[in-house]
């Protein structure tokens, strides 16, 4: 049942040419994607009185969904996807020669290797399918969208009429016209189609048409919905005097309908764990999820839809001060938050769990404060106090020292785990997630280089077990960064002509 060209030597089926295995897709589609965006807008400033002023505008956008440019691209869709064209998967059987593959439609036995691979002529191995080339389906395989208004209002407001105090404010509507786009789409079936030859020979592996198996897939969701950012912010900016300005603002933004993924065949929670779906050589393990998924003849299908929001909040205040004496200051502080269910455009999300649970919470890149200064300071020449002559100034006169100092909250962090034992904890579904029991943050005073969390508070779930852990458990450190540079300039041929001597210091006190 196995090869019928194998000499049983490893050089002589070389020099035959015969081989167990030959996989080649049956096409080289490009990636080529084109879209148009067109935009065009009003605005107007209003200069109400002496204090305040107000600007309006309207943006208005059109595009088109990304698109490919040669037609070599296919998707995914609900409505395509007809239950009596499902087709039959090689099932395994325990034969007197060993483990077997099974054509369940006519009990014809083919060697292991074709288990889990569709029967030749039944069903459709690409059930659901719409093709670039298809007229009844939208060109970029998503609705046209209509044109996209985006408001811009914002005002400034002198309450004393001096010109030491503003009260700025703004709102704005942005979208996001980039994404999705149609990158990848090239290879989903059936534009490319990667089938195996097994047990062949090169002299006849050209004629021979191969087994397919299961493959993955990828969709939009159709309804053309673009991705929105409103963003707003109010602050207050006065002139301190000695040429400093402090200026205190809240600004924050919420997205809506954010582009986020998740695979539609993931087997549900529990779907190993049922008799049905055992194997029947060995009961006590369960087939491949092949077998048993919500649409079957397909491996993973990913559906890319436009549910998700995200939202910052912050206050920040800056204080600035011009050149003067020699001194150059400006500092910069934030307080904030950001919530999301995903940090990147497209990324996975759960099916079977509650999201709010499973996937919302902090950002990855939330930072709760950050501190930034920067500074550039002409040191005072000391010549005069050490060596006052020629010589004394060009050593110690002309140095100048600048540098950014940042301090920052560290990024947020979730726990994931894994198991020597490769237990299936909860039989298909979005997983578990570890159990925590208590606190895993340790505080400041405790936290060591190697450990700043408490690996006690974990444990592992049990057989049908979710888990606890949220999508953040704990913080990691904080950076604490000192970028310096000195400078020394030697004049040359006059005051026109220096030569200028840099030692810049990137991290300068080496903290990790």
């Amino acid at each position: 049942m196995n090869n019928p060209f194998d000499s049983n030597y490893a050089y002589s089926n070389a020099l035959l040419g015969n081989f167990s295995n030959y996989t080649e897709s049956q096409s080289r589609p490009s990636n080529e994607g084109r879209k148009t965006s067109t935009a065009f807008f009003v605005q107007d400033a209003w200069k109400v009185n002496r204090k305040l002023t107000v600007d309006a505008g309207l943006r208005f956008i059109w595009y088109n969904q990304w698109y490919h440019a040669r037609n070599q691209a296919a998707a995914w869709d609900f409505a395509r996807f007809d239950t009596s064209k499902i087709p039959t998967l090689y099932r395994p059987i325990a034969t007197p020669q060993g483990r077997r593959a099974v054509n369940p439609r006519n009990n014809e036995i083919f060697p292991a290797v074709f288990i889990g691979a569709i029967v030749p002529g039944s069903g459709d191995p690409f059930n659901g399918s719409v093709v670039a080339t298809d007229k009844s389906y939208p060109r970029g395989f998503r609705d046209q969208e209509r044109i996209l208004p985006e408001a811009r209002l914002g005002f400034a407001y002198d309450p004393s009429g001096n010109g030491k105090t503003a009260v700025r404010g703004g709102f704005g509507v942005f979208h996001n016209t980039v994404s999705p786009g149609v990158r990848g789409y090239s290879q989903n079936p059936p534009i490319q189609v990667t089938p195996q030859i097994f047990y062949g020979n090169l002299d006849t592996y050209l004629n021979t048409a191969g087994t397919i198996f299961p493959g993955g897939t990828s969709t939009f969701e159709r309804k053309a919905i673009t991705p929105s950012m409103y963003n707003y912010t109010l602050g207050v900016q006065h002139d301190i005097g000695r040429g400093t300005v402090v200026n205190v603002s809240y600004v924050g933004n919420v997205g809506r309908h954010l582009q986020v993924s998740r695979n539609l065949n993931t087997v549900p929670y529990g779907a190993r764990f049922l008799p049905q779906n055992a194997d029947p050589q060995n009961p006590s393990t369960p087939l491949n999820d092949n077998f048993f998924r919500p649409f079957p003849g397909w491996t993973g299908i990913t559906y890319n839809d436009f549910s998700s929001t995200s939202s910052y909040n912050s206050l920040q205040t800056t204080l600035n001060r011009r050149m003067a004496k020699g001194v150059n200051v400006s500092i910069a502080y934030t307080w904030s938050k950001t919530m999301d269910y995903t940090d990147s455009d497209g990324d996975g999300v759960a099916v079977y769990r509650p999201l709010r649970v499973w996937n919302y919470g902090k950002a990855g890149f939330d930072q709760t404060h950050i501190f930034v200064a920067n500074y550039i300071w002409d040191l005072p020449g000391a010549s005069s106090k050490i060596m006052p002559n020629r010589a004394g100034k060009l050593i110690f006169d002309g140095w100048q020292v600048s540098g950014i100092t940042t301090f920052a909250s560290g990024l947020p962090a979730g726990v994931g785990f894994s198991t020597v034992d490769a237990f299936d904890i909860t039989g298909g579904g979005d997983g578990a997630r570890i159990i925590v029991t208590g606190k895993a943050q340790k505080d400041h005073g405790s936290r060591s280089f190697s450990q700043f969390f408490n690996p006690d508070v974990f444990a592992r779930p049990l057989r049908g077990d979710f888990g606890n852990a949220p999508k953040d458990v704990f913080r990691r450190p904080g950076q604490s960064n000192w970028d310096i540079s000195f400078f020394k300039l030697f004049p040359v041929g006059g005051e026109k002509k220096n030569l200028q001597l840099r030692w810049e210091m990137y991290n300068a006190f080496n903290h990790t």
